[in-house]
């Protein structure tokens, strides 16, 4: 069953929805930074492969903040088995790790 609530406190990539979760009537996605002290440097994308299609690119959340993403954000994708997976990392510019919680509502 996927996930849609997650705390991320890495710079590494991760998976948000692995392809054939079938969460594929995303509403929103928020972004919090939780961090007590950074601002995120936020990168969101969809991943089929060896390919990535960027929603979100080096997108700034201030520390305290969150951002919001709706359906007017490209947000809708197809999560089959055979479609893609949602993936992000998140760092404070400085290749240094930025803690963020990510909800994805449906």
């Amino acid at each position: 069953m996927a996930t849609l609530l997650h705390k991320i406190t890495t710079t590494l990539t991760k998976e948000l929805l692995a392809a054939g979760d079938g969460i594929n009537n995303i509403k929103y996605i928020t972004i919090a930074n939780v961090d007590s002290s950074n601002d995120a440097k936020v990168d969101l994308f969809l991943n089929k492969k060896e390919d990535n299609f960027h929603i979100l690119s080096q997108v700034l959340v201030p520390q305290g903040n969150t951002l919001i993403l709706g359906p007017e954000d490209n947000i809708t994708f197809d999560n089959s088995r055979t479609g893609f997976s949602l993936r992000i990392q998140v760092d404070n510019g400085s290749s240094s790790a930025t803690a963020v919680d990510v909800i994805i509502k449906r």
